[in-house]
């Protein structure tokens, strides 16, 4: 009973500080949870992709609705719930893009897409490139979508709310994902820093 007591007072105290703006209490939030969340989707699902994806989903919720958390109830317990309502809303999309696929229009015709190309001049890549070709060469390790996050966020100096406005997403989503990208990069670092 001490122990969970005193996780209860830890993760209040820790939510209390989130609400204040503290990215290290969602940080802290999110180590302390993160492997019973990962490891409540790996026994409903196969894809590791969709694991991770969920894990993530559901805290980008958690902290998007942080002020409504009850401390009555333990933190752990309504972060799972928010997992398990993640999961049904997940069969759910997945049972709906089934029916669409099988109901779409042979007939319709293809809709064109413009693409507008927002890259830097040959010279301003290259220089770039050679600006943070040690910190590129740890996160190009990464995922695609934790890669722009982190390139985001620390080479193009962007705000999370700019983050979120760019790649149109949730704040919460925004801050859940950079976790997690910063986590996984500073695995590599760790498990490579002989390397440079």
């Amino acid at each position: 009973m001490g122990l969970k007591q005193n996780n209860k007072e830890r993760d209040t105290l820790l939510v209390e500080k989130a609400i204040e703006g503290s990215q290290k209490a969602y940080s802290d939030l999110m180590s302390f949870y993160w492997d019973s969340i990962e490891k409540f989707f790996s026994l409903k699902l196969l894809s590791k992709e969709d694991v991770e994806d969920l894990a993530i989903a559901t805290f980008s919720k958690a902290f998007d609705k942080l002020e409504s958390y009850n401390n009555s109830f333990a933190f752990s317990t309504w972060i799972q719930t928010i997992a398990n309502n993640t999961l049904i809303d997940f069969f759910r999309k997945k049972e709906q893009k089934t029916l669409s696929l099988d109901q779409e229009n042979e007939h319709e015709e293809s809709k064109g897409i413009d693409v507008v190309d927002n890259s830097l001049d040959p010279e301003g890549d290259l220089i770039r490139k050679q600006k943070n070709k040690h910190i590129a060469g740890m996160v190009h390790r990464l995922k695609p979508h934790y890669r722009e996050l982190i390139i985001l966020r620390y080479l193009d100096e962007m705000s999370y709310a700019e983050i979120a406005q760019k790649l149109d997403m949730p704040l919460g989503s925004v801050k859940a994902k950079l976790f997690r990208a910063r986590d996984l990069l500073l695995q590599i670092l760790k498990n490579n820093e002989n390397e440079y």
